[in-house]
């Protein structure tokens, strides 16, 4: 508890508190998000879960293909080895993460609950043992414990330290965290367990998480994540680990997913008064000669992939587009008026200069 119950140390500079002001000007308008999105937030869960669990591996830098991961990222698939079964594992984690944000508590019996998700038909984690001596004399009998009694300390100094009121809630969990992986609770899997035990956290406080993918942008900042983890292991054993870094983090985290949401609902509420495939296909008149249904993808993410591929075939059958090659990667062109009258298909060489 060495970061938890040292929090006096802690100053915060005048850019952090700029950055913390922008969280929590943002964070007021997540009635209004709330309700924007709700006619899609099952479209929002399904695609943030899927995100969530694609990053994941690859912060873990698992052993699969990338075509593999975003498999078992989107589809329910069955394990062929025991790194897949870890990663089906963690995707449940996340997904009762998902669902359920504002159900979790710090309890000892929720990282317990973890645990066991992440055991799931694969090797067991479990609690670390440790000595522990009744007194202080060289002839007392040594007890082996589990460090459960350990998290409990720690979670019992983050409710001391909460109640005080003197400190910021991005602090009070980057330093819970830092304690937590210092700790060494778990006989494997510390990280994993560290990465979904902090997500829950963010995502009950923070909801802009039901709509921008966490782990995503943790993966573009893990870099970052390393030297600020690493800074503040540094010193830990000192008493004064320096957590200014991981906080500055999660806070800079923040304001990119509260600036990617607000961007993104100007769009959304846009859309909201058109017809989705009138959406589609005014995307398809202002942007690029060749384009991809992925792109389209990409451009409008609630919507779903049947009416992508009518909107496409509606607008063939116009003669507004058509199709260059087939299958997954295939691309699609749209056309001007004037090829449109001439019928010319597009020159081999053009297309493969555009692209």
């Amino acid at each position: 508890m060495t970061a938890l119950s040292n929090m006096s140390r802690l100053q915060v500079s005048t850019e952090t508190l700029l950055q913390l002001l922008k969280v929590y000007e943002a964070k007021g308008k997540e009635f209004y998000y709330d309700e924007l999105f709700d006619r899609d937030k099952d479209v929002f869960l399904k695609k943030i879960i899927e995100k969530n669990v694609y990053f994941f591996g690859k912060i873990l830098k698992l052993p699969l293909t990338d075509a593999r991961l975003k498999m078992l990222s989107k589809k329910k698939m069955i394990a062929k080895n025991k790194v897949e079964v870890l990663l089906i594992n963690i995707k449940q984690a996340l997904t009762t993460t998902q669902k359920h944000p504002k159900e979790f508590e710090l309890y000892t019996n929720e990282f317990d609950d973890l645990r066991k998700v992440l055991s799931k038909d694969y090797d067991a984690i479990k609690f670390s043992p440790y000595e522990q001596k009744d007194d202080g004399t060289i002839f007392t009998s040594k007890k082996i414990k589990d460090k459960r009694e350990v998290l409990e300390s720690i979670i019992q100094e983050f409710m001391k330290q909460s109640k005080t009121k003197q400190y910021e809630l991005t602090q009070l969990i980057t330093n819970f965290y830092i304690d937590f992986m210092n700790s060494n609770l778990f006989t494997a899997h510390v990280d994993v367990i560290s990465y979904i035990g902090l997500y829950a956290f963010l995502l009950k406080e923070f909801n802009v998480f039901k709509y921008v993918s966490f782990f995503e942008l943790f993966y573009e900042h893990f870099e970052q994540y390393t030297l600020a983890l690493n800074q503040a292991n540094y010193y830990y054993n000192t008493g004064y680990p320096n957590t200014d870094m991981l906080s500055k983090l999660l806070i800079d985290i923040l304001v990119i997913a509260y600036e990617e949401v607000n961007k993104f609902s100007k769009e959304y509420s846009f859309e909201k008064t058109l017809n989705k495939s009138d959406s589609i296909e005014a995307s398809i008149k202002l942007g690029k000669e060749i384009f991809s249904k992925d792109e389209l993808r990409q451009l409008h993410p609630t919507v779903s992939s049947i009416t992508i591929d009518r909107t496409l075939k509606r607008l063939k059958d116009e003669g507004l587009i058509q199709p260059l090659g087939k299958g997954r990667s295939s691309k699609w062109q749209r056309l001007d008026p004037d090829k449109r009258r001439g019928g010319r298909q597009l020159d081999i060489f053009q297309f493969t200069s555009e692209v």
